[in-house]
């Protein structure tokens, strides 16, 4: 069981790797700002955690922090979910 989190969380990983670098490549050929999607959900998960993020200057740095960290945890997470799920249920190949 250790094996296929293992291995889900490395595949999680590198789908997080492919997601970043595209992201990024559409902004540079595009010219298009970042999304605020990612840092408006971590301050709005700080806001319901009752999280304080600083003053006026650091809040929105630590939002922005906080959202690169959520994507990656997210990435790992289902990458560890999918590995941990493929070990019980086999999925047909268009799942998987």
């Amino acid at each position: 069981m250790r094996r296929e989190i293992a291995a889900g969380i490395a595949a999680g990983a590198v789908g997080t790797v492919a997601l970043n670098v595209t992201t990024y490549l559409d902004m540079v050929v595009r010219g298009r700002p970042a999304s605020s999607a990612p840092a408006d959900a971590a301050g709005q998960l700080a806001d319901l955690a009752g999280a304080d993020l600083g003053d006026d200057e650091q809040a929105p740095n630590r939002r922005e922090g906080l959202g690169a960290l959520l994507g990656i945890v997210t990435g790992l997470s289902v990458g560890a979910a999918y590995g941990l799920a493929h070990e019980r249920v086999h999925m047909p190949l268009p799942v998987a």
